[in-house]
């Protein structure tokens, strides 16, 4: 199944820059490491780890499988430490309904000549899914907080594979961004934080992401 093999390699891929960074594992309440639900009638559970060290205060794996264990969603968020001026990591992968219907991915600047940097990993990932994607409406709450070069699309289904192991390879280059972007500069340093917040406030805003999750 091209869809599990895929999102299965990107969660992969994310735990391998957890290794190479020397991010540490945080341990989490029980009740949020696995979570079970359902979607569409179907049994499903949410697996979730997290990470943390250097320039990440956190790094979030969370996995959506079915029964046999075949990941149906991956996403992967990254919020900078503190003091540190690396963007936010944003990657949703969702394939609930059997397709691959959002791609998700975005460096969000917490710092725009800290974002710049990271730009060039984005235009490459734009420019090997160039083609397979269907451009998707950005929703009102990404507007203010979303970089320019976020990814967000529909995928057709004969491009998932490609799709699929373009967002791996992204997330494989990642190292460097995040292996050093502090500042000793107090005036960025507090305008990050400030950008920080507004993410997350923003995203607190994702209403079809939360009522999803809820049921």
């Amino acid at each position: 199944d091209a869809v599990a093999i895929g999102l299965g390699a990107v969660a992969n891929t994310a735990l391998e820059l957890v290794a190479r960074l020397g991010l540490a594992e945080v341990e989490l309440p029980p009740a949020l490491r696995r979570i079970e639900g359902s979607v569409r009638g179907l049994p499903v559970a949410m697996r979730v780890r997290r990470f943390a060290g250097g320039a990440l205060a956190a790094l979030t794996v969370a996995t959506i499988v079915d029964p046999d264990g075949r990941p149906l969603a991956v996403t992967l968020i990254g919020t900078p430490a503190d003091g540190s001026l690396a963007p936010i990591l944003g990657v949703d992968l969702v394939a609930l309904a059997g397709s691959l219907s959002l791609v998700a991915v975005d460096l969000a600047p917490t710092d725009d000549e800290a974002w710049r940097a990271a730009e060039p990993l984005l235009q490459r990932l734009h420019d090997a899914t160039d083609g397979q994607i269907v451009a998707r409406r950005w929703p009102e709450f990404a507007l203010e907080v979303f970089s320019p070069r976020a990814l967000l699309a529909g995928v057709h289904r004969e491009h998932v594979s490609a799709v699929l192991a373009a967002v791996a390879g992204f997330v494989a280059e990642l190292g460097p961004i995040y292996a050093d972007a502090a500042s000793a500069d107090p005036t960025r340093q507090a305008a990050a934080r400030e950008r920080g917040a507004r993410w997350r406030l923003a995203e607190r805003r994702n209403r079809r992401e939360h009522d999803a999750l809820t049921r």
